[in-house]
């Protein structure tokens, strides 16, 4: 037997307004297991360039933070290309270019900067 509507007249949209709570709630779960999941890319290739460059943590975000932004590459995608290289992918020449700038000594990238 089913209810009767009219026994419960705001039924109908405290269902409505539920629903609408779950699917934001299902949305915000998928943003946030991609944010960890970007993030989780990130500290690897920190790790990788920390290692390769011989440089501190500190300076590897910083030598990522510099190729996003002269290359006007969102971070992630830097770290997702790093990935993929690592896995054999082909690395983009301009991230590979400005990468290796960045790795260079502080001088020689300086005087880089300046021409």
């Amino acid at each position: 037997m089913k209810p009767d509507p009219s026994e419960h007249p705001g039924a109908s949209s405290e269902l409505a307004g539920a629903k609408t709570r779950v699917q934001a709630r299902q949305e915000t779960g998928g943003q946030l297991e991609r944010v960890v999941a970007s993030h989780a890319d990130v500290d690897q290739v920190i790790g990788v360039i920390l290692i390769v460059g011989k440089i501190t943590p500190a300076e590897t975000w910083d030598v990522l933070r510099e190729v996003s932004m002269r290359t006007n590459t969102k971070l992630h995608r830097v770290a997702e290309s790093v990935m993929a290289w690592g896995r054999g992918a082909t690395f983009p020449a301009e991230l590979r270019s400005e990468l290796d700038r960045q790795l260079q000594p502080p001088t020689q990238a300086r005087l880089s900067d300046e021409s």
